[in-house]
């Protein structure tokens, strides 16, 4: 019996654990926007359009419409290897 409580709570946890592509598109946005504001010599005018390149091209690595939600809003490991990448490119050319 306590299998199978602890077998339906993994399986309901499992699918509550993921967000659309729209969803994690943003929070790699959030993402870009909360530590490119905190870092010096960024130049604010642009850096929201910089930050929506930056979440377009982490968003170009990843396919499907499904994706391992953040855990306490952080990204997963790779999201985040993804979005610092793109930051990095994207905030280059400034």
């Amino acid at each position: 019996m306590v299998g199978s409580v602890v077998s339906f709570l993994a399986g309901a946890s499992a699918e509550a654990d993921t967000i659309s592509r729209d969803t994690l598109s943003r929070k790699m946005l959030d993402f870009c926007v909360f530590t490119q504001y905190k870092a010096e010599g960024i130049e604010r005018r642009t850096m929201i359009d910089r930050c929506g390149c930056a979440a377009k091209q982490a968003m170009a690595g990843f396919e499907g419409d499904s994706f391992d939600s953040p855990s306490r809003s952080k990204l997963t490991g790779d999201q985040e290897k993804a979005i610092r990448g793109a930051i990095a490119g994207c905030f280059a050319k400034q």
